[in-house]
């Protein structure tokens, strides 16, 4: 049996390396961009994150530089991947990509319109 700390690095890399098998299984099976766009913004980041984290966790106690770009690369993780989701689905909205057959209700119809001719008078 392994030590607590090989234990936590391989939950960490199984965990992250299942989650990373889920984006991928839902961006192959998912319906329409909206729906890949949230698979591969909720599980991908999580699992490249738990990768990311039980790399540092294995070296932590050798390479202190190896341990502090984990660490940076695990906040740039937070911060870039849900921004870059919502902007590239706000984009895939504006140019009018056809929403899934099983989608009932079209919330954004009324906030943002799909084309910039279309922005309500605010008079």
């Amino acid at each position: 049996m392994g030590s607590p700390i090989e234990l936590l690095v391989a939950a960490c890399l199984v965990l992250g390396t299942f989650l990373m098998t889920v984006t991928g299984i839902g961006l192959l099976r998912f319906p329409d961009v909206f729906c890949r766009m949230h698979a591969a913004g909720k599980a991908g980041t999580l699992g490249v994150v738990m990768i990311i984290l039980g790399t540092v966790i294995a070296v932590a106690g050798t390479a202190n530089d190896v341990t502090f770009r984990g660490l940076l690369a695990v906040i740039f993780q937070f911060l870039t991947t849900p921004a870059a989701t919502h902007l590239l689905a706000r984009a895939a909205y504006l140019c009018e990509y056809p929403l899934s057959e099983r989608t009932a209700v079209d919330e954004l119809k009324i906030v943002l319109p799909s084309r910039p001719d279309q922005v309500f008078n605010r008079e």
